[in-house]
């Protein structure tokens, strides 16, 4: 009796010990957590198991080996979509490994129009035995199905029954900027295309960095590209047109009021990008009759034209923001939570170069919402926001095998998509490492020095995000260089955008050590006058809370002008408008000693427009603004 109790013990402890295939799971929509979803396990064929998961959006399911499996997943406002798992052909051998999987479950809408719903007829993703340990995604199986998944927009169709090819529209998209220098835009001009007879095809308008988009258009209609050059006239200016991707097209010579390209088919085929996507930001203020500050720290939402949330982020302090990837020829609303904005306040909407724009003036369920469209008009223009003009920040926290074993005092690598490297950082004696405002990045990786061999005492090295979320489980291999490669939906974990603003760092930093102690501000005044306009009383105020924030800090402020009008005249107008500036955030009770005002008239100018030297408006426009030196205490 007592061995068959003893052989029974031993058998169960073998089951117990066998491996399994452990799928751990996210379930998301558009990047955000999707909560109260229902999950069927058929194996073989047949049911066995229903899962909800009720108040998160995580789960986990333990299958066993020398079945194959389709998972279900059904949430009543997205498409059902199942996931296949090959795990027939596992050897006897191998079946005493625990073969963990972790992936994000990346559902759709129904009401997401750009959706190819017979795509969900196939697995969106498979995942198979790698043939030595562990469960992997089947790449090429999971690229083709993402190709699948969008709704296709080919230049040329299938042919028809009668043999003519039909031709489908684009989207072409390019940037104009002054003699191939694209810091000097052509900016809120209107844009035309033509056809051979003259007819106008489209007619849209840059944005404030000069580039632009037209939608579906058949290029075989397309022969010539026209735009305004009122402002950008002179005996030598060349306007450059660029693609979406910065690549130099063709330049043109301006004429009476006007530039304009015959664009070549080649020329044409270059500016087609139908995949274009732009970005978004500005910066949110609330106001009331009593005060204004900035809407910092608060959470804003991009919604879809059903007000459906599809993207939200976190302002800063000084209350900006940014939305990256959006589409051409949409309607979306940008929302804030209504109870944060009170009976007799109004939040409004300033641009990168803090120019109001609009307040949130509706009210879209329970958010207090602006609707803009994303067809280059003058609103949507204004908030535009180049890859150039966006920061990011990562953060995260790393542990071996476990959420108890943080990694301290490891050097974590920050590499390029051409795994050049960025930069590189310690993780402190919590695991936790941050990259801190710098260049904008759509694609990187993350590596580790594995200095000492520490990295070799783990199985998995596991990421967590700051918030004590599970972001990923990387199986590490003795041996070889630890690289984690994230996915979209992880990166958006990780990853923060910020809106460049060049006295961040001072507001952010406790010791701060800008990385250029001389900062410019496009400050305008009207034209021989010195009183302050909205929008460089926001630019002072920034300067404000600059001072307040770090008292060590003093500045000099140096006004500066163009070289039309005499020497002495732009002297004393500039020393007038420093005095200006320094007036006002003095009277917001900044110490006047921490401040030095200065007029260098047109002594500093920033490019060759000296004298009688022929420059168009937009060139002398860069010599009119007023900089802020940082000074050491």
């Amino acid at each position: 009796m007592k061995k068959n109790i003893i052989l029974l013990f031993v058998i169960f402890c073998f089951v117990l010990s066998k491996g399994q295939i452990t799928i751990i799971g996210h379930n998301e929509v558009n990047n955000s957590p999707l909560l109260n979803t229902t999950i069927q396990v058929k194996q073989d064929g047949v049911l066995k198991e229903t899962i909800n998961t009720k108040s998160s959006n995580n789960f986990t399911i333990k299958l066993n080996f020398n079945h194959n499996y389709l998972i279900y997943f059904i949430h009543p406002n997205c498409q059902t979509m199942f996931l296949e798992i090959k795990g027939d052909n596992i050897p006897i051998e191998k079946q005493e490994i625990n073969m963990v999987h972790e992936l994000n479950i990346p559902f759709v809408l129904k009401t997401d129009g750009d959706i190819d719903t017979s795509a969900f007829k196939k697995a969106f993703c498979k995942i198979i035995f790698d043939g030595n340990s562990k469960m992997i995604a089947d790449i090429e199986y999971n690229k083709q199905f993402n190709k699948t998944i969008l709704k296709k927009t080919p230049t040329i169709d299938d042919k028809k029954e009668n043999n003519v090819i039909e031709e489908l529209p684009v989207i072409l998209s390019g940037q104009i900027s002054l003699n191939k220098n694209t810091k000097l835009p052509i900016s809120n001009q209107i844009v035309t295309l033509f056809d051979k007879n003259g007819k106008v095809i489209k007619s849209t308008s840059t944005n404030r960095f000069g580039a632009f988009t037209f939608t579906e258009i058949k290029t075989s209609e397309v022969y010539k590209l026209k735009i305004n050059a009122k402002d950008a006239e002179s005996s030598t200016a060349k306007f450059s047109l660029f693609n979406s991707d910065k690549i130099l097209i063709t330049e043109s010579k301006p004429a009476n009021g006007f530039c304009e390209w015959i664009l070549k088919p080649a020329e044409i085929k270059n500016l087609i990008n139908n995949l274009y996507t732009s970005n978004i930001g500005g910066k949110l203020v609330l106001s009331s009759a009593q005060q204004k500050k900035f809407f910092a720290n608060k959470t804003i939402y991009l919604c879809n034209k059903y007000n459906t949330i599809i993207q939200k982020t976190t302002t800063n302090i000084l209350g900006a923001f940014v939305f990256e990837g959006i589409k051409p020829d949409n309607s979306f609303f940008l929302g804030v939570d209504i109870k944060e904005v009170g009976a007799g306040e109004k939040l409004d909407l300033l641009n990168k170069d803090d120019n109001y724009v609009k307040f949130f003036d509706t009210i879209a369920g329970n958010r207090r919402s602006l609707k803009i469209n994303s067809n280059y008009n003058e609103l949507f223009n204004s908030i535009s926001i180049s890859e150039d003009e966006m920061k990011m920040n990562l953060n995260a926290k790393v542990y071996g095998d476990q959420a108890t074993k943080p990694l301290g005092r490891l050097k974590i690598i920050l590499l390029n998509e051409n795994y050049v490297v960025i930069d590189s950082v310690l993780t402190d004696d919590f695991g936790a490492f941050k990259f801190k405002y710098l260049p904008f990045l759509k694609r990187f990786y993350l590596s580790a020095n594995n200095s000492d061999n520490v990295l070799d005492a783990f199985k998995n090295i596991l990421i967590y995000s700051l918030d004590d979320k599970l972001i990923k489980i990387i199986t590490n291999e003795k041996g070889k260089r630890f690289i984690y490669k994230p996915i979209d939906a992880e990166i958006n974990k990780i990853k923060d955008i910020e809106l460049e603003d060049p006295w961040l760092e001072l507001l952010t930093d406790k010791n701060p050590k800008p990385r250029n102690n001389t900062i410019i501000e496009n400050i305008l005044f009207e034209t021989n006058k010195t009183d302050l306009l909205p929008q460089a009383k926001e630019v002072l105020n920034k300067v404000i809370l600059v001072l307040n924030t770090n008292k060590t800090i003093k500045i000099e402020i140096s006004a500066h002008t163009d070289s039309k009008g005499t020497d002495s005249d732009n002297l004393k107008l500039s020393q007038l408008r420093a005095k200006t500036a320094l007036n006002y955030i003095t009277a917001a009770g900044i110490d006047a000693e921490r401040i030095i005002s200065i007029g260098y008239g047109e002594e500093k100018l920033l490019n060759k427009c000296v004298g009688y030297t022929p420059c168009s408006e937009i060139e002398h426009a860069q010599n009119r603004r007023i900089e802020f030196k940082i000074l050491e205490n």
